[in-house]
């Protein structure tokens, strides 16, 4: 066993060194079937998402030896976890304790559920309706769509900010959160909510994290402790002395989800939490996002609302669409677009659109339009990714973006 994934890594250390971008696709399904922790396979993700978005070649090499480092860590873990007897018998447990759980308490799993909400906005008229969600412990769910078609009226009301007009809520992991009967003072005490647009704080940094803790029970030596843990954790030691409005976007939103982290709570929910963020920031975000989630001692479910539409694509388990005040779509991203008829591309090309036309006419396809940004074909379901991308390249297309958005979120707007 020892010989044979040491092989397949040196291949696949080979093929990043060769061609980054296949080899970092190659990495994920290394990190799925060798890594020993959801951490490491989430890495892989990220590290995938980080080559793509890196905009020099400089930063794309350093990720690149990020990529090799963590094919060696992979390979470390694996070998230390077959040699340890112990090891697999403490998993084998692990597995039997949460099997278990999840068969004889899955409703203590369920952090929040929603059934037939409604909210209507007099005024101007808007009505979120008919809204069916349920958040579980570890489970990431980001809310896209437009603007303008409430997203951000429904965090607010499962955060408890916006009283809804119709329809059963429910906190069934909460003290108080019975339906018809929630207790909203106790609710709160579970959940911690990020809004967009961030409200200034005007104590020291540390002062009103340690406050956070503190009303949250955790007082004394352990607020110190926790406190400290959370700021090494995000990587703000060097910005304590500083004001408020010295911060960056990125290191606001990081003390920000200090101040609510800190304590532990349940159900993180955020709001356009990449907002106004560079790209390096970012995926550091999303990263921390998936860990804290994934957290074996202190799950938590995450509610966010999210544009990043590639990016969010990456760490979240379900995705809900919002059209019109509506859910369009609800679900894991793998069951988006399964009962499809057609596959969709999406590519950037310096030719223009009469051109690529004629470059195309030996190519079966449905349709060929142009968003404003990029260009999108349809084609029949028997051409995949690598087909149509050789055709581009044996008939002088050249590429500077090319995606398969099949069973992406992108798909469900009207582009």
């Amino acid at each position: 066993m020892s010989q044979t994934i040491q092989h397949i890594a040196q291949t696949l250390k080979r093929d990043i060194e060769q061609n980054a971008t296949q080899g970092a696709k190659t990495l994920i399904d290394f990190a799925k079937q060798y890594a020993a922790t959801n951490k490491l396979k989430h890495e892989a993700l990220i590290l995938k998402l980080s080559y793509t978005k890196a905009p020099e070649q400089e930063q794309q090499q350093i990720v690149q030896t990020e990529m090799l480092d963590l094919v060696n860590k992979i390979v470390q873990d694996h070998l230390n976890n077959a040699q340890s007897e112990a090891t697999v018998a403490q998993q084998a447990a692990v597995q039997k304790v949460e099997q278990y759980f999840a068969e004889q308490n899955a409703p203590k799993d369920i952090v929040f559920e929603a059934n037939g909400i409604h909210k209507t906005y007099k005024r101007s008229g808007f009505s979120l309706r008919d809204i069916n969600l349920q958040l579980h412990l570890g489970e990431i769910v980001s809310v896209v769509g437009e603007n303008g078609n409430g997203k951000t009226t429904l965090l607010n009301i499962v955060a408890g900010e916006l009283l809804n007009d119709n329809g059963k809520l429910t906190y069934p992991a909460f003290e108080g959160g019975k339906a018809g009967n929630i207790t909203w003072y106790r609710v709160k005490e579970n959940i911690a909510y990020i809004p967009q647009e961030l409200p200034a704080w005007g104590d020291s940094l540390k002062q009103m994290i340690q406050f956070e803790a503190a009303i949250h029970g955790i007082r004394g030596k352990d607020n110190d402790l926790e406190v400290d843990y959370i700021i090494q954790r995000l990587g703000l030691e060097e910005h304590l002395n500083k004001r408020w409005r010295e911060l960056s976007g990125g290191f606001k939103l990081r003390f920000a989800l200090a101040k609510a982290l800190v304590w532990k709570p349940k159900l993180l929910i955020i709001d356009e939490p990449l907002a106004n963020l560079d790209i390096k920031t970012q995926l550091i975000v999303l990263k921390d996002l998936r860990n804290m989630a994934s957290s074996f001692r202190y799950p938590m479910a995450i509610l966010l609302s999210s544009q990043h539409l590639h990016e969010i694509e990456s760490v979240s388990d379900k995705i809900l669409f919002l059209k019109q005040g509506e859910v369009s779509f609800y679900g894991a991203l793998d069951q988006l677009g399964a009962a499809r008829q057609y596959n969709t591309f999406e590519f950037n090309t310096d030719l223009n659109t009469k051109t690529l036309k004629q470059r195309l006419a030996n190519l079966p396809y449905q349709k060929l339009y142009h968003t404003g940004i990029s260009h999108v074909i349809t084609t029949d379901l028997n051409i995949n990714y690598a087909q149509l991308l050789q055709y581009f390249l044996d008939n002088d297309i050249p590429l500077h973006y090319f995606r398969n958005i099949s069973q992406s979120v992108k798909k469900l707007f009207d582009l």
